[in-house]
Protein backbone atom coordinates (compact mmCIF):
# COMPACT_ATOMS: atom_id res chain seq x y z
CA UNK A 1 0.00 0.00 0.00
CA UNK A 2 1.27 3.50 -1.21
CA UNK A 3 1.43 6.68 1.19
CA UNK A 4 1.32 10.30 0.07
CA UNK A 5 0.90 13.26 2.14
CA UNK A 6 -1.80 15.64 3.30
CA UNK A 7 -1.11 19.08 1.70
CA UNK A 8 -2.55 20.88 5.10
CA UNK A 9 -0.88 18.91 8.07
CA UNK A 10 1.72 16.59 6.35
CA UNK A 11 -0.12 13.52 7.13
CA UNK A 12 -0.03 10.25 5.20
CA UNK A 13 -2.72 9.45 3.00
CA UNK A 14 -2.89 5.62 2.80
CA UNK A 15 -3.55 4.44 -1.04
CA UNK A 16 -3.70 1.48 -2.55
CA UNK A 17 -5.12 -0.96 -5.58
CA UNK A 18 -9.15 -0.92 -5.69
CA UNK A 19 -10.66 -3.69 -3.78
CA UNK A 20 -13.24 -5.75 -6.28
CA UNK A 21 -16.49 -5.20 -5.36
CA UNK A 22 -18.32 -7.23 -3.59
CA UNK A 23 -22.28 -8.70 -4.63
CA UNK A 24 -24.64 -9.16 -1.58
CA UNK A 25 -27.73 -8.61 -4.02
CA UNK A 26 -29.50 -11.78 -4.65
CA UNK A 27 -32.20 -11.38 -7.20
CA UNK A 28 -36.07 -12.17 -5.66
CA UNK A 29 -37.74 -15.64 -7.23
CA UNK A 30 -34.48 -17.50 -7.54
CA UNK A 31 -33.81 -20.71 -5.26
CA UNK A 32 -30.89 -18.90 -3.78
CA UNK A 33 -33.38 -15.76 -2.67
CA UNK A 34 -35.67 -18.71 -1.30
CA UNK A 35 -33.06 -20.67 0.74
CA UNK A 36 -31.83 -17.04 2.32
CA UNK A 37 -35.25 -16.53 3.33
CA UNK A 38 -36.82 -19.60 3.91
CA UNK A 39 -36.24 -22.86 6.49
CA UNK A 40 -36.13 -25.41 3.60
CA UNK A 41 -32.69 -26.95 3.17
CA UNK A 42 -30.46 -27.40 0.56
CA UNK A 43 -30.29 -29.94 -2.06
CA UNK A 44 -27.12 -32.32 -2.15
CA UNK A 45 -26.27 -30.23 -5.62
CA UNK A 46 -26.65 -27.07 -3.95
CA UNK A 47 -24.69 -27.28 -1.20
CA UNK A 48 -21.63 -26.82 -3.65
CA UNK A 49 -22.57 -23.22 -4.71
CA UNK A 50 -23.53 -22.55 -1.25
CA UNK A 51 -20.10 -23.26 0.04
CA UNK A 52 -18.35 -21.15 -2.97
CA UNK A 53 -20.33 -18.27 -1.76
CA UNK A 54 -19.33 -18.56 2.05
CA UNK A 55 -15.51 -18.97 0.74
CA UNK A 56 -15.93 -15.67 -1.14
CA UNK A 57 -17.26 -13.94 1.72
CA UNK A 58 -14.67 -15.58 3.87
CA UNK A 59 -12.18 -14.20 1.72
CA UNK A 60 -14.10 -10.92 1.41
CA UNK A 61 -13.64 -10.84 5.12
CA UNK A 62 -10.36 -11.27 5.25
CA UNK A 63 -9.36 -8.47 3.22
CA UNK A 64 -11.82 -5.93 5.31
CA UNK A 65 -9.94 -7.15 8.55
CA UNK A 66 -6.48 -6.83 6.85
CA UNK A 67 -7.60 -3.21 5.97
CA UNK A 68 -9.06 -2.66 9.49
CA UNK A 69 -5.73 -3.53 11.45
CA UNK A 70 -4.05 -1.35 8.56
CA UNK A 71 -6.32 1.66 9.53
CA UNK A 72 -5.96 0.96 13.15
CA UNK A 73 -2.59 0.84 13.13
CA UNK A 74 -2.67 4.13 11.21
CA UNK A 75 -4.88 5.54 13.72
CA UNK A 76 -2.33 4.80 16.65
CA UNK A 77 0.07 6.41 14.82
CA UNK A 78 -1.64 9.30 14.33
CA UNK A 79 -2.85 9.65 17.83
CA UNK A 80 0.87 9.63 18.90
CA UNK A 81 2.00 12.27 16.68
CA UNK A 82 -1.35 14.29 17.90
CA UNK A 83 -0.08 13.69 21.23
CA UNK A 84 3.30 14.81 20.40
CA UNK A 85 2.17 18.00 18.39
CA UNK A 86 -0.73 18.80 21.21
CA UNK A 87 2.31 18.79 23.66
CA UNK A 88 4.22 20.82 21.27
CA UNK A 89 1.21 23.56 21.37
CA UNK A 90 0.92 23.72 24.97
CA UNK A 91 4.63 24.26 25.84
CA UNK A 92 4.59 27.07 23.21
CA UNK A 93 0.95 28.81 24.41
CA UNK A 94 3.22 28.19 27.56
CA UNK A 95 5.50 31.07 26.77
CA UNK A 96 2.25 33.74 26.38
CA UNK A 97 0.86 32.50 29.99
CA UNK A 98 0.59 35.43 32.26
CA UNK A 99 2.63 33.48 34.83
CA UNK A 100 5.24 34.35 33.53
CA UNK A 101 4.90 38.18 33.72
CA UNK A 102 3.75 37.59 36.94
CA UNK A 103 5.75 39.44 40.16
CA UNK A 104 7.06 37.30 41.83
CA UNK A 105 5.70 38.79 45.28
CA UNK A 106 1.92 37.56 43.94
CA UNK A 107 3.51 34.30 42.94
CA UNK A 108 4.66 33.91 46.19
CA UNK A 109 1.57 34.58 47.75
CA UNK A 110 -0.17 31.90 45.59
CA UNK A 111 2.57 29.31 46.80
CA UNK A 112 1.77 30.56 50.38
CA UNK A 113 -1.53 29.25 49.56
CA UNK A 114 -0.93 25.88 48.19
CA UNK A 115 1.21 24.69 52.22
CA UNK A 116 -0.61 21.84 53.76
CA UNK A 117 -2.37 22.51 56.75
CA UNK A 118 -0.50 20.92 59.99
CA UNK A 119 -3.36 18.99 60.46
CA UNK A 120 -2.94 16.97 57.12
CA UNK A 121 0.44 16.86 57.45
CA UNK A 122 -0.51 14.27 60.79
CA UNK A 123 -3.50 12.78 59.29
CA UNK A 124 -0.57 11.08 57.11
CA UNK A 125 2.04 11.22 58.83
CA UNK A 126 4.72 10.62 56.14
CA UNK A 127 6.66 12.78 54.55
CA UNK A 128 6.31 13.63 50.68
CA UNK A 129 8.42 15.76 48.46
CA UNK A 130 5.64 15.61 46.64
CA UNK A 131 4.19 18.26 49.23
CA UNK A 132 4.40 22.12 48.97
CA UNK A 133 7.07 23.97 49.00
CA UNK A 134 9.09 21.11 48.54
CA UNK A 135 7.50 20.50 45.08
CA UNK A 136 7.77 24.20 43.69
CA UNK A 137 11.51 23.69 43.53
CA UNK A 138 10.84 21.28 40.72
CA UNK A 139 8.70 23.21 38.00
CA UNK A 140 10.92 25.55 37.16
CA UNK A 141 13.91 27.24 37.55
CA UNK A 142 11.93 30.63 38.26
CA UNK A 143 9.64 29.13 40.81
CA UNK A 144 12.69 27.06 42.26
CA UNK A 145 14.21 30.95 43.24
CA UNK A 146 11.04 32.59 44.38
CA UNK A 147 9.87 30.03 46.59
CA UNK A 148 13.76 29.30 48.00
CA UNK A 149 14.02 32.97 48.36
CA UNK A 150 10.54 33.39 50.87
CA UNK A 151 11.47 31.84 54.76
CA UNK A 152 7.70 31.80 55.56
CA UNK A 153 7.37 28.59 52.68
CA UNK A 154 10.08 26.22 55.07
CA UNK A 155 8.91 27.76 58.84
CA UNK A 156 6.61 24.89 59.19
CA UNK A 157 8.83 21.84 60.49
CA UNK A 158 6.11 18.75 61.63
CA UNK A 159 7.96 15.60 63.01
CA UNK A 160 5.57 12.90 65.12
CA UNK A 161 7.32 9.44 66.52
CA UNK A 162 3.86 8.95 67.96
CA UNK A 163 2.43 7.98 64.19
CA UNK A 164 5.43 6.05 62.93
CA UNK A 165 8.64 4.96 64.76
CA UNK A 166 10.66 6.20 61.80
CA UNK A 167 9.56 8.75 59.87
CA UNK A 168 10.37 9.50 56.70
CA UNK A 169 11.69 13.19 56.63
CA UNK A 170 15.34 12.91 56.47
CA UNK A 171 17.86 15.45 58.92
CA UNK A 172 19.75 16.39 55.65
CA UNK A 173 16.22 17.47 53.99
CA UNK A 174 14.89 18.96 57.92
CA UNK A 175 18.41 20.77 57.53
CA UNK A 176 17.76 22.19 54.16
CA UNK A 177 14.23 23.26 55.30
CA UNK A 178 16.27 25.28 58.42
CA UNK A 179 18.83 27.15 56.30
CA UNK A 180 15.92 28.35 54.00
CA UNK A 181 13.24 29.40 57.06
CA UNK A 182 13.83 32.00 58.92
CA UNK A 183 11.58 31.92 62.08
CA UNK A 184 10.77 28.31 62.94
CA UNK A 185 7.19 26.58 63.70
CA UNK A 186 8.26 23.21 65.27
CA UNK A 187 5.66 20.55 65.82
CA UNK A 188 7.97 17.60 67.43
CA UNK A 189 6.26 14.48 69.10
CA UNK A 190 7.53 11.93 71.04
CA UNK A 191 6.52 7.85 70.94
CA UNK A 192 6.97 6.47 74.71
CA UNK A 193 7.02 3.11 73.16
CA UNK A 194 9.00 3.72 70.29
CA UNK A 195 12.73 3.95 69.92
CA UNK A 196 14.12 6.91 71.79
CA UNK A 197 17.61 7.18 69.78
CA UNK A 198 16.46 8.84 66.26
CA UNK A 199 13.80 11.19 68.48
CA UNK A 200 16.63 12.35 70.90
CA UNK A 201 19.09 12.72 67.71
CA UNK A 202 16.21 14.46 65.61
CA UNK A 203 14.92 16.87 68.72
CA UNK A 204 19.04 17.52 69.34
CA UNK A 205 19.42 18.61 66.24
CA UNK A 206 16.52 20.85 66.51
CA UNK A 207 17.34 22.55 69.48
CA UNK A 208 20.84 24.03 68.24
CA UNK A 209 18.31 26.26 66.31
CA UNK A 210 16.09 27.27 69.14
CA UNK A 211 16.44 30.52 68.66
CA UNK A 212 14.93 31.03 66.19
CA UNK A 213 11.62 29.23 67.14
CA UNK A 214 8.67 31.03 67.02
CA UNK A 215 6.00 28.47 67.78
CA UNK A 216 6.45 24.96 69.69
CA UNK A 217 4.59 22.35 69.88
CA UNK A 218 6.01 19.37 72.09
CA UNK A 219 4.85 16.13 72.81
CA UNK A 220 7.31 15.10 75.51
CA UNK A 221 8.37 11.51 76.79
CA UNK A 222 10.61 10.17 79.50
CA UNK A 223 13.20 10.34 77.55
CA UNK A 224 13.17 13.71 76.08
CA UNK A 225 12.35 15.46 79.29
CA UNK A 226 16.60 15.64 80.13
CA UNK A 227 16.87 17.73 77.36
CA UNK A 228 14.87 20.55 77.85
CA UNK A 229 16.71 22.56 80.30
CA UNK A 230 19.50 23.07 77.51
CA UNK A 231 16.76 25.43 76.27
CA UNK A 232 16.69 27.91 78.84
CA UNK A 233 17.75 31.18 77.56
CA UNK A 234 18.24 29.71 73.99
CA UNK A 235 14.55 30.76 73.00
CA UNK A 236 14.48 34.25 72.44
CA UNK A 237 11.51 34.15 69.58
CA UNK A 238 9.62 31.88 70.98
CA UNK A 239 6.11 33.51 71.01
CA UNK A 240 3.81 30.18 71.12
CA UNK A 241 3.81 27.12 73.50
CA UNK A 242 1.93 24.43 73.52
CA UNK A 243 2.88 20.76 75.44
CA UNK A 244 1.61 17.03 75.54
CA UNK A 245 2.43 14.21 77.25
CA UNK A 246 2.96 10.70 75.24
CA UNK A 247 1.87 8.94 77.80
CA UNK A 248 1.50 8.31 81.84
CA UNK A 249 4.99 7.05 81.78
CA UNK A 250 6.07 10.41 79.75
CA UNK A 251 5.32 12.27 83.42
CA UNK A 252 7.32 10.07 85.95
CA UNK A 253 10.68 11.37 85.18
CA UNK A 254 10.39 15.13 86.73
CA UNK A 255 8.17 16.82 88.92
CA UNK A 256 8.18 20.74 86.99
CA UNK A 257 10.02 21.83 83.95
CA UNK A 258 11.12 25.40 84.19
CA UNK A 259 13.25 25.82 80.97
CA UNK A 260 10.29 28.13 79.48
CA UNK A 261 10.04 30.40 82.10
CA UNK A 262 12.34 33.15 80.90
CA UNK A 263 11.32 33.25 76.88
CA UNK A 264 11.30 37.05 76.66
CA UNK A 265 8.82 36.84 74.07
CA UNK A 266 6.19 33.92 75.19
CA UNK A 267 2.88 35.25 75.26
CA UNK A 268 0.75 32.36 74.35
CA UNK A 269 0.84 29.05 76.69
CA UNK A 270 -0.71 26.21 76.91
CA UNK A 271 -0.56 22.46 78.26
CA UNK A 272 -2.78 19.26 77.83
CA UNK A 273 -1.77 17.40 81.08
CA UNK A 274 -4.41 14.36 80.04
CA UNK A 275 -2.53 11.92 82.85
CA UNK A 276 -1.28 13.99 85.96
CA UNK A 277 -0.61 17.86 86.68
CA UNK A 278 3.38 18.78 86.38
CA UNK A 279 4.18 22.60 87.08
CA UNK A 280 5.90 24.21 83.99
CA UNK A 281 7.23 27.59 84.99
CA UNK A 282 6.53 30.08 82.12
CA UNK A 283 6.66 34.23 82.69
CA UNK A 284 3.18 34.78 83.99
CA UNK A 285 3.29 38.74 83.75
CA UNK A 286 3.79 38.66 79.63
CA UNK A 287 1.16 36.31 78.75
CA UNK A 288 -1.79 37.23 76.60
CA UNK A 289 -3.41 34.09 76.60
CA UNK A 290 -2.89 30.85 78.14
CA UNK A 291 -4.85 27.10 78.47
CA UNK A 292 -3.88 24.81 80.65
CA UNK A 293 -5.70 21.57 82.69
CA UNK A 294 -4.87 21.89 86.75
CA UNK A 295 -5.89 22.43 90.10
CA UNK A 296 -7.96 25.64 90.89
CA UNK A 297 -5.28 27.03 93.50
CA UNK A 298 -2.90 27.12 90.16
CA UNK A 299 -4.93 28.82 88.05
CA UNK A 300 -5.99 31.11 90.44
CA UNK A 301 -2.09 32.20 91.30
CA UNK A 302 -1.91 32.36 87.31
CA UNK A 303 -4.88 34.66 86.77
CA UNK A 304 -3.52 37.30 89.72
CA UNK A 305 -0.46 37.34 87.98
CA UNK A 306 -1.44 38.13 84.55
CA UNK A 307 -3.04 41.09 83.96
CA UNK A 308 -2.41 41.22 79.98
CA UNK A 309 -4.83 38.44 79.22
CA UNK A 310 -7.03 38.36 76.51
CA UNK A 311 -7.68 35.19 76.68
CA UNK A 312 -8.08 31.85 78.65
CA UNK A 313 -9.22 28.81 78.67
CA UNK A 314 -9.31 27.42 82.22
CA UNK A 315 -9.70 23.58 82.88
CA UNK A 316 -10.03 22.45 86.73
CA UNK A 317 -8.75 19.00 87.04
CA UNK A 318 -6.40 16.88 89.44
CA UNK A 319 -8.47 18.35 92.52
CA UNK A 320 -9.99 17.52 95.51
CA UNK A 321 -10.56 20.46 96.96
CA UNK A 322 -13.07 22.30 98.26
CA UNK A 323 -14.04 26.09 96.78
CA UNK A 324 -12.24 28.55 98.39
CA UNK A 325 -13.50 30.86 100.45
CA UNK A 326 -14.08 34.62 97.41
CA UNK A 327 -11.49 36.68 99.86
CA UNK A 328 -10.49 39.07 96.87
CA UNK A 329 -12.11 38.61 92.93
CA UNK A 330 -9.25 38.72 90.38
CA UNK A 331 -9.86 41.44 88.19
CA UNK A 332 -8.80 41.22 84.22
CA UNK A 333 -9.24 44.13 82.44
CA UNK A 334 -8.44 43.34 79.15
CA UNK A 335 -9.96 39.71 78.87
CA UNK A 336 -12.12 39.03 75.97
CA UNK A 337 -12.60 35.73 75.47
CA UNK A 338 -12.78 32.87 78.35
CA UNK A 339 -13.78 29.50 78.63
CA UNK A 340 -14.27 27.54 82.18
CA UNK A 341 -14.62 24.04 82.66
CA UNK A 342 -16.94 25.12 85.83
CA UNK A 343 -19.02 28.20 86.42
CA UNK A 344 -17.95 28.29 89.94
CA UNK A 345 -14.82 29.63 88.77
CA UNK A 346 -17.07 32.42 87.65
CA UNK A 347 -17.17 33.79 91.42
CA UNK A 348 -13.47 34.70 91.65
CA UNK A 349 -13.32 36.82 88.17
CA UNK A 350 -14.02 40.09 87.17
CA UNK A 351 -13.75 41.07 83.37
CA UNK A 352 -15.49 44.41 82.53
CA UNK A 353 -14.24 43.73 78.36
CA UNK A 354 -15.54 40.06 77.95
CA UNK A 355 -16.95 39.52 74.75
CA UNK A 356 -17.28 36.11 74.38
CA UNK A 357 -17.58 33.44 77.00
CA UNK A 358 -17.62 29.47 76.52
CA UNK A 359 -19.07 26.86 79.62
CA UNK A 360 -18.96 23.42 80.51
CA UNK A 361 -22.35 22.80 81.16
CA UNK A 362 -23.18 19.72 83.09
CA UNK A 363 -25.23 20.86 86.30
CA UNK A 364 -28.09 23.65 86.92
CA UNK A 365 -25.89 25.67 89.35
CA UNK A 366 -25.03 27.94 86.39
CA UNK A 367 -27.52 30.75 86.31
CA UNK A 368 -26.62 31.79 89.63
CA UNK A 369 -22.53 31.81 89.10
CA UNK A 370 -23.64 33.67 86.04
CA UNK A 371 -25.89 36.25 86.98
CA UNK A 372 -23.18 37.51 89.96
CA UNK A 373 -20.49 37.62 87.52
CA UNK A 374 -22.69 39.74 84.96
CA UNK A 375 -23.37 42.28 87.36
CA UNK A 376 -19.69 42.16 89.17
CA UNK A 377 -18.38 42.45 85.31
CA UNK A 378 -20.86 44.79 84.08
CA UNK A 379 -19.73 43.52 80.60
CA UNK A 380 -21.77 43.43 77.07
CA UNK A 381 -21.05 39.67 76.30
CA UNK A 382 -21.95 39.15 72.47
CA UNK A 383 -21.03 35.23 72.35
CA UNK A 384 -22.22 32.13 73.89
CA UNK A 385 -20.67 28.87 73.46
CA UNK A 386 -22.05 25.76 76.03
CA UNK A 387 -20.53 22.87 75.55
CA UNK A 388 -20.92 19.58 77.37
CA UNK A 389 -24.76 18.61 78.58
CA UNK A 390 -26.75 21.80 77.86
CA UNK A 391 -30.31 21.85 78.61
CA UNK A 392 -33.21 24.17 76.96
CA UNK A 393 -34.32 25.83 80.59
CA UNK A 394 -30.68 27.49 81.36
CA UNK A 395 -29.76 28.19 77.92
CA UNK A 396 -33.20 30.07 77.11
CA UNK A 397 -33.01 32.25 80.31
CA UNK A 398 -29.52 32.89 79.83
CA UNK A 399 -30.55 34.42 76.57
CA UNK A 400 -33.57 36.10 78.19
CA UNK A 401 -31.02 37.78 80.55
CA UNK A 402 -28.41 38.76 78.58
CA UNK A 403 -30.02 40.55 74.81
CA UNK A 404 -26.08 41.70 74.29
CA UNK A 405 -25.72 37.94 73.23
CA UNK A 406 -26.28 37.44 69.18
CA UNK A 407 -24.10 34.54 68.79
CA UNK A 408 -24.67 31.06 70.57
CA UNK A 409 -22.76 27.76 69.61
CA UNK A 410 -24.16 24.63 71.41
CA UNK A 411 -21.44 21.40 71.45
CA UNK A 412 -21.95 18.04 72.30
CA UNK A 413 -19.52 15.20 71.95
CA UNK A 414 -21.61 12.57 74.04
CA UNK A 415 -24.99 10.75 72.88
CA UNK A 416 -26.40 11.21 76.25
CA UNK A 417 -26.27 14.90 75.71
CA UNK A 418 -28.68 14.92 72.36
CA UNK A 419 -31.37 15.05 74.32
CA UNK A 420 -30.55 18.63 75.59
CA UNK A 421 -29.61 19.56 72.30
CA UNK A 422 -32.91 18.81 70.92
CA UNK A 423 -34.69 20.50 73.09
CA UNK A 424 -33.00 23.69 72.78
CA UNK A 425 -33.42 23.42 69.05
CA UNK A 426 -37.29 23.01 69.74
CA UNK A 427 -37.29 25.99 72.08
CA UNK A 428 -35.66 28.14 69.57
CA UNK A 429 -38.01 27.51 66.81
CA UNK A 430 -40.19 29.89 66.09
CA UNK A 431 -43.92 29.21 66.21
CA UNK A 432 -46.43 30.39 64.09
CA UNK A 433 -49.12 30.48 66.33
CA UNK A 434 -50.94 33.45 67.47
CA UNK A 435 -49.53 34.56 70.85
CA UNK A 436 -46.23 33.21 70.84
CA UNK A 437 -43.54 34.27 72.28
CA UNK A 438 -40.17 34.12 70.24
CA UNK A 439 -37.16 32.75 72.09
CA UNK A 440 -33.90 35.50 71.51
CA UNK A 441 -34.90 36.90 68.35
CA UNK A 442 -31.80 39.13 68.77
CA UNK A 443 -29.45 36.22 67.93
CA UNK A 444 -27.80 36.32 64.73
CA UNK A 445 -25.51 33.20 64.18
CA UNK A 446 -25.94 29.76 66.03
CA UNK A 447 -23.40 27.05 65.35
CA UNK A 448 -24.54 23.58 66.19
CA UNK A 449 -21.51 21.21 66.49
CA UNK A 450 -21.80 17.24 67.15
CA UNK A 451 -18.42 15.57 68.27
CA UNK A 452 -17.75 11.77 67.08
CA UNK A 453 -20.00 10.58 70.03
CA UNK A 454 -22.69 13.16 69.20
CA UNK A 455 -25.87 13.37 67.77
CA UNK A 456 -28.84 15.34 66.84
CA UNK A 457 -31.94 15.46 65.20
CA UNK A 458 -31.14 17.26 62.12
CA UNK A 459 -34.65 17.55 60.93
CA UNK A 460 -35.52 19.53 63.74
CA UNK A 461 -32.63 21.59 63.15
CA UNK A 462 -33.52 22.37 59.59
CA UNK A 463 -37.32 22.84 60.78
CA UNK A 464 -35.25 25.62 63.60
CA UNK A 465 -33.27 27.67 61.06
CA UNK A 466 -36.15 27.58 58.76
CA UNK A 467 -38.55 29.12 60.93
CA UNK A 468 -35.71 31.65 62.71
CA UNK A 469 -34.96 32.65 58.72
CA UNK A 470 -38.35 33.72 57.35
CA UNK A 471 -39.52 35.39 60.32
CA UNK A 472 -39.92 38.96 60.67
CA UNK A 473 -38.77 39.73 64.05
CA UNK A 474 -35.75 37.11 63.83
CA UNK A 475 -32.36 38.64 63.38
CA UNK A 476 -30.81 35.16 62.17
CA UNK A 477 -28.22 35.65 58.79
CA UNK A 478 -25.85 33.14 59.63
CA UNK A 479 -25.41 29.51 60.35
CA UNK A 480 -22.81 27.07 61.00
CA UNK A 481 -23.24 23.42 61.30
CA UNK A 482 -19.98 21.07 62.40
CA UNK A 483 -20.62 17.22 62.41
CA UNK A 484 -17.51 15.20 62.83
CA UNK A 485 -19.30 12.10 62.60
CA UNK A 486 -22.56 10.90 60.40
CA UNK A 487 -24.05 14.59 59.23
CA UNK A 488 -27.55 15.05 57.78
CA UNK A 489 -29.49 12.94 55.26
CA UNK A 490 -29.92 14.09 51.60
CA UNK A 491 -33.19 15.51 51.98
CA UNK A 492 -32.18 17.59 55.15
CA UNK A 493 -29.13 18.31 52.96
CA UNK A 494 -31.29 19.49 50.24
CA UNK A 495 -33.14 22.32 52.57
CA UNK A 496 -30.28 22.97 54.14
CA UNK A 497 -28.87 24.37 50.73
CA UNK A 498 -32.01 25.77 49.50
CA UNK A 499 -32.02 28.19 52.49
CA UNK A 500 -28.61 29.08 51.54
CA UNK A 501 -29.46 30.24 47.87
CA UNK A 502 -32.41 32.24 49.83
CA UNK A 503 -29.28 34.21 51.37
CA UNK A 504 -28.46 32.27 54.53
CA UNK A 505 -24.89 32.63 55.27
CA UNK A 506 -24.39 28.76 56.21
CA UNK A 507 -21.72 27.19 56.54
CA UNK A 508 -21.76 23.37 56.15
CA UNK A 509 -17.86 21.51 57.46
CA UNK A 510 -17.42 17.79 58.31
CA UNK A 511 -15.05 15.52 59.68
CA UNK A 512 -11.69 16.90 61.64
CA UNK A 513 -12.84 20.35 60.51
CA UNK A 514 -15.73 20.27 62.27
CA UNK A 515 -13.81 19.59 65.50
CA UNK A 516 -11.66 22.83 64.39
CA UNK A 517 -14.60 24.98 64.32
CA UNK A 518 -16.07 23.39 67.65
CA UNK A 519 -12.31 23.83 69.32
CA UNK A 520 -12.28 27.54 68.29
CA UNK A 521 -15.50 28.01 70.05
CA UNK A 522 -14.42 27.26 72.99
CA UNK A 523 -11.36 28.89 72.83
CA UNK A 524 -8.95 25.34 72.49
CA UNK A 525 -5.32 25.34 71.03
CA UNK A 526 -6.02 24.73 67.48
CA UNK A 527 -2.56 25.92 66.06
CA UNK A 528 -0.61 22.92 66.95
CA UNK A 529 -2.30 20.29 64.94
Amino acid sequence: MDASLCPHCGAEWLTGPPVEAFDLHVASGTRHYALLNGNTPPEDSETTFIHSIVSDADARLACIDDEISKLQKRVKQLKEKRALVSSYRTQNNGILSPLRRMPPEVLGEIFLWTLPTSTEKLERSKFYLADSPWVLTHICSRWRAISVSIPSLWSLIIIDYCAQPHPTYPLSLVEVQIQRAQNLKIHFYGGETNDSRPQIETFQFLSQHSSRWEDLSLGLTSKLVPFLPALRGRIQSLKRLWIQWSSPESQTVTEAIDCFESAPALVDFAVFNEYSFVPIAHPTHQLTRYELDCPWAEHRRILKLAPNLVEVRVVIRFDSEPWPDVDAVINLPYLRRLYVSSSDALNYLRAPALEGLSLWVDVDTLLPHLESFRDRSACSLRRLSLKGFPNAYTTTKILEQLPSITELAIAIDNSDASEGADLIMSALTVSHTPGSTVVAPHLRFLLLGCELDGSVDYTAYLEMLKSRWTAENCALNAATLAAEGPGPDSATLHGLHALRREGLDLFLVAGWKAVDEIEGWVYSTTWYH
